[in-house]
This record gives structure tokens, C-alpha cells and sequence, in this order.
């Protein structure tokens, strides 16, 4: 990195850059009905790949909760990210309730991840993508208890980054 004395800011020269942009967002805003996060399936998209040093950045963010009941307790919930069904990024989260009064815990999981999905797309070893893949990844949850659940938000997003030119 470059200091530019002009605006007094950083310069971060360009090494790669982005050329496809999906997304799924089952639920945008928060929803009445809430939905358990015990073996959840929760968004999915797919995107193109056509290059061997194409990664993609994956972004997830769930907000989720548990419904304690007049107890204290625990509650952990774990969300993954799977590409072509192969789990390859997860987070795993707690809430608790430290009183013995029902109560409602929330929490909001987050996954950051850039993603070389070379495995399940290039055939063999030295081989080269002709054309373009589709790579489909998948936002998945379980939970420890069944009264772990969302009631949104809920976002997956996939960018495409390719080699700089």
C-alpha cells in the first residue's frame, strides 16, 4: 500500500478484480413466523466460474434466536456454508439466558469467506476450465435444541473475482 499525499488516504493498488455478483435473500426483513434452524436448508445461489484462478467471496448473515423458556439455559446453533454440497466454511454461535425467566435471545451470524472452488470443476490435475461452471453454494444451519430459530434476516451473496489483467 501507497500513502497518497492528496487525499490523505490509503491507495490499495488493483490485484483482482470482481465481475460477478449474485445473491439470495430468502428473507429481507424480519417475518412473523419464525423457522427452526434444526437441519435448515436457508438460501442458495450459484455462480460462474471460467477461469482455474477465478475465488469467489462469500457473504452470509442470519439473524437468529432462541426461545428460552423459564429456565436458564444455553442454545448454540452452527451455520455453513456448502459449495456443490461439500460444507467448506461454518460458524458455530451460543446464547444464553442467565436468569430463570423466559426470554428470547437473539444473535446475528456472520461468514466471510473467499472460496478457490478448483476441486469440483476442473476434471483432473492440469486441466483447465473451457467455458463456464456453475458452482452452487448453499447457506445451511442446525441447532442444538429445536426452539432455535430465525425470523430473518437472511442474505447469501457470491462475487466472482478474477485475476487482474
Amino acid at each position: 500500500m501507497t500513502q497518497n499525499s492528496q487525499s490523505r488516504g490509503i491507495v490499495i493498488p488493483i490485484q483482482d478484480r470482481l465481475t460477478e455478483f449474485q445473491f439470495n435473500e430468502p428473507i429481507s426483513t424480519p417475518i412473523a413466523d419464525s423457522i427452526p434452524l434444526v437441519n435448515a436448508n436457508l438460501a442458495e445461489a450459484t455462480i460462474n466460474i471460467n477461469d482455474n484462478t477465478d475465488r469467489v467471496l462469500i457473504t452470509a448473515t442470519l439473524g437468529w434466536f432462541n426461545a428460552f423458556e423459564e429456565a436458564a439455559g444455553v442454545a448454540a446453533a452452527t451455520f455453513t456454508i456448502n459449495r456443490n454440497g461439500i460444507p467448506i466454511a461454518s460458524v458455530v454461535q451460543t446464547v444464553a439466558n442467565p436468569s430463570a425467566t423466559a426470554a428470547n435471545i437473539f444473535n446475528v451470524a456472520r461468514i466471510i469467506f473467499v472460496d478457490q472452488p478448483l476441486p469440483e470443476v476442473i476434471p483432473a490435475p492440469g486441466s483447465f476450465i473451457h467455458g463456464n461452471v456453475q458452482v452452487t453454494y448453499t447457506l445451511t444451519a442446525d441447532a442444538s435444541v429445536d426452539t432455535v430459530a430465525t425470523t430473518g434476516p437472511i442474505t447469501l451473496t457470491l462475487s466472482r473475482i478474477e485475476r487482474k489483467l
